[in-house]
Formats: C-alpha cells, sequence, structure tokens
C-alpha cells in the first residue's frame, strides 16, 4: 500500500545512507546500506542499483558483505572512485569487540577498507588500509566514512569523526599510492558544533570548495536544526579541496533539506559536468520522536530521496530534481484558487506566488503548507504522518512552490531549490485533494512510476 514509485526503495528490509554513489562505464551507480533480513535489520551490507538514464533503475542485489575480520560487524558507508579507470570503493569496517566496553571509547573498530570493481559489478578481494591505530590518539572509536579524491597525482581521504572532548571533526588523510595514508590534518569549527561528524564530503561547484557534513548533537532550534542529527555544508572560499584542513566557521553551515527525513547525503558528478546529489529519506535509529510503523508492517523502511542537481547561487546552494525526472510528467492540468482534486497517488504540481503574498496550502485537510512573514511552514493536522507534526524554515519571500507526491512521501521545493522539505506521508485513499489560497497560478502533472527492475516494486 505505502511502497513508493518515484524514490529509490529497499526490495525488502531496511535502507540507509546512499554509498559508493558515481558514474562508470556508461551507469549510474547508488550503492546503499542495507539490511535485507527486515525492516528492524541490524546487519548493514551495501546494495546496488544502477540506471542508465536517472530515471530507470535496476537493483543488481548486494554488492558488498560483511564477510571479513575487519567488518564482521557491518560494511558501513563510504564512496566510489573512478578517477584511474576502475571502479574502487572505499568503506567503513565495523568491529564490536565482546565485553564491557561503551563502544566509544572503547571495544570498536573502525577500518577503512578498500576493494576493485573492473566492471561495476563484481569487486575483487578487500583490502585493509587503516585501523584505529592510525587516527589521532584525541579521537574516540567514532571514525568513518570515507570519501577518497586525486588532485595532481596525489591522492586524499576525509574521515567523520568525533574527538575525545565529544566534539565533531574532520581527518584528513593524504597518499602517493592509495594504499599508505599520512594524517594530513584536521577540519574541526570554531566553536563546538555537535560530538560527531559524519558522513563528510568535499566537491567543487562554480569554482568554489563546498565541504559537507552531519553534525550529531547540534542544538536543536525552532526554524533550523529541528531533527535530532542534521546534515548540511559549508562553502570554504579560500581553500582547495587538497588543502582541507583548519578551521571553519560553523555559523555559515547551511542545512541541505529543513523537513523531517533527510539525512547522510552524498554527491557525484553526471558526465555532462552536473553534480548531484542524493539522500536517505528516513532518520538514524529510533530516536526521533516520529516512526514509520505502516511501512515496517508491510515489511520494509526507508528510501532515497529524488536525485537533484546542485547550482550555487549568491553564496546558497539550490537543489532541484534532475531534469530527467520532468519525462515521468504526462497530463497537465491548472490548478484552481480553491480545490482541486488529483486522482492518482503520484503527482507533481508548480504554485506561482506573488512575491510578499502570504499563501495557505492544504493536502486532504490533513497537511498544511504555508508562508507568512518570513516564515514557511509544513504542518501535519491529524496523525497522518507516524508522529510527525511541524517543521519551519526563515524565507524573506517565496513566489515558486514545488510539490512533488509519492505514494507514501512528498518533497517540497521552494523558490526553484533555495529551501527543500522532505517528509513521510502515509496517506491511503489514492486521491489528493489540493486546497490552495493565495496563489498566483499553478499546474499539476500525474506521473508514470519510475522503472525499477529486480524490485517486486509494481
Amino acid at each position: 500500500m505505502y511502497r513508493l514509485k518515484l524514490h529509490l526503495m529497499p526490495p525488502e528490509g531496511w535502507m540507509n545512507d546512499p554509498n559508493g554513489m558515481c558514474y562508470y562505464k556508461g551507469k549510474y551507480h547508488v550503492f546503499f546500506q542495507y539490511a535485507p533480513s527486515g525492516p528492524m535489520g541490524t546487519e548493514r551490507y551495501w546494495g546496488h542499483y544502477t540506471s542508465d538514464n536517472l530515471v530507470s533503475w535496476k537493483y543488481e542485489g548486494i554488492a558488498v558483505e560483511s564477510d571479513t575480520p575487519w567488518d564482521r560487524d557491518g560494511a558501513y558507508s563510504g564512496c566510489g572512485f573512478t578517477d584511474d579507470g576502475q571502479m574502487e570503493i572505499y568503506y567503513t569496517g565495523n568491529v564490536m569487540e565482546p565485553g564491557d566496553y561503551d563502544y566509544t571509547n572503547a571495544g570498536r573498530g573502525a577500518n577503512v577498507i578498500t576493494a576493485v570493481s573492473a566492471d561495476g559489478y563484481e569487486t575483487g578481494p578487500k583490502r585493509l588500509l587503516l585501523t584505529n591505530a592510525d587516527y589521532p590518539d584525541y579521537y574516540t572509536n567514532h571514525v568513518r566514512d570515507p570519501q577518497v579524491w586525486k588532485k595532481n597525482d596525489e591522492y586524499y581521504m576525509i574521515l567523520g569523526g568525533r574527538k575525545n572532548n565529544d566534539t565533531g571533526a574532520i581527518i584528513t588523510y593524504r597518499s602517493q599510492d592509495k594504499i599508505h595514508w599520512e594524517w594530513a590534518g584536521d577540519v574541526v569549527s570554531k566553536e563546538p558544533f555537535g560530538y560527531m561528524w559524519e558522513c563528510p564530503g568535499t566537491f567543487t561547484l562554480d569554482g568554489h570548495t563546498v565541504l559537507a557534513f552531519c553534525p550529531q548533537g547540534t542544538k536543536r532550534g525552532d526554524t533550523a536544526f529541528q531533527n535530532m542529527y542534521h546534515s548540511g555544508y559549508v562553502i570554504l572560499d579560500d581553500r582547495e579541496p587538497e588543502k582541507l584542513a583548519g578551521t571553519i566557521d560553523e555559523q555559515s553551515f547551511r542545512e541541505w533539506d529543513y523537513g523531517f527525513d533527510f539525512y547522510a547525503p552524498q554527491t557525484m558528478q553526471a558526465p555532462d559536468g552536473r553534480r548531484l546529489i542524493m539522500g536517505w529519506a528516513g532518520v538514524p535509529g529510533m530516536e526521533e520522536e516520529y516512526n514509520n510503523a505502516p511501512t515496517i508492517e508491510e515489511g520494509w523502511q526507508h528510501s532515497m530521496t529524488l536525485m537533484r542537481e546542485l547550482k550555487l547561487d549568491n553564496g546558497i546552494i539550490r537543489q532541484y530534481p534532475v531534469r530527467e525526472f520532468d519525462t515521468l510528467r504526462y497530463e497537465e492540468h491548472r490548478l484552481t484558487d480553491t480545490v482541486t482534486v488529483i486522482n492518482n497517488d503520484i503527482w507533481d504540481c508548480e504554485i506561482s506566488v506573488n512575491e510578499g503574498t502570504p499563501f495557505l496550502i492544504e493536502l486532504n485537510s490533513q497537511v498544511r503548507i504555508k508562508w507568512d512573514a518570513g516564515v514557511f511552514e509544513l504542518s501535519f493536522l491529524t496523525d497522518c504522518a507516524g508522529g510527525r507534526t511541524t517543521r519551519k524554515v526563515k524565507i524573506e519571500s517565496v513566489n515558486h512552490i514545488r510539490i512533488i507526491k509519492d505514494v507514501s512521501m512528498f518533497e517540497i521545493y521552494l523558490n526553484h531549490g533555495v529551501a527543500v522539505m522532505t517528509s513521510r506521508y502515509f496517506e491511503h485513499c489514492g486521491e489528493t485533494e489540493l486546497k490552495i489560497c493565495g496563489a498566483d497560478g499553478g499546474a499539476y502533472w500525474k506521473l508514470r512510476p519510475m522503472d525499477m527492475e529486480g524490485t517486486d516494486i509494481e
């Protein structure tokens, strides 16, 4: 009933972080954290999807298992690297030692492991690169999620970490051969900014260096940092990616998504030069105040977000669905300023608003979307979203809203991606009554499902 038709999701069981995203030999590759045993599964493998065009996907099975002493308790997150003509994956192998440990300061092994694939599907033998002994002694056992890149015949790696004083940071390494790595410094914040930084990534966008990461333990606010864990970026105008060490200003950190369900994104470069991003549409563990009980009953949990394009605009990175997504549209209908009934469970609408004009949008009298006095708000008025309530974001003015509705999820894009909200929504009537007040005009399109071969998605 709730399985998605527009978002990558697990064939069964649990999905979380996107991993190893890359374009290789004519295919887009998205790996992901996967526990096929059930929606609360604890094993961590890598599942694998491929695509020719970003709208037709094929599930390729389990790509990485936790089958060595270095990753016996989970093949955790990592990256895909293709600069040298073959696909190389780098990931964290998790090891939990038996005994009376807190698994933060002792008892956990965090190993960097690599493997090579000549065809993008089958990988060769695993190789151990780094262990706890290779990290600075002022870090806890929480070090993970490698990203590797190349510049001027030298290789670089960053890892997310938690220091002994419970502050988050990023460890940087360099190498001449991708086998022997030496410490090259840390990235820290001016003031403490969470106790752990996960899933770091860096890339260049329109000539500017971007550092992305996921701080855990930041102070929650009313219009920012509203979830328990967050993901976002800072723009580093004064340093190259290969000189990624030193201090960043945490005040310049901007969240990727202000909704309930976005975490641990990865980016990759398309063959035409576009920088693409995809996140995990879920929340870590069961630590949030809300849940996904309806999908758990169906035997699965979580998905990816839509693939989005990134563009830098006046110091802000806009995110918008990849242009290929629009090929799924059919049957354009104009929206009225009163009530429109959309008799399809997946749809895409765009609404124009006069600058500075308050507006109100309601879905089935269950979801309220509004902007007024510099604040955009998404609220669930009934228990239709597993305990999700309200999320807000400060935005001076809104002139364009795009809502993409999947069966049990939607994504909202403001001003062509200046701000985004992703949320689960367990509506199951098969149609949406869309009420709009204060809009200048708009249209909606029904959507064809993405082709997802190798799963039981219909």
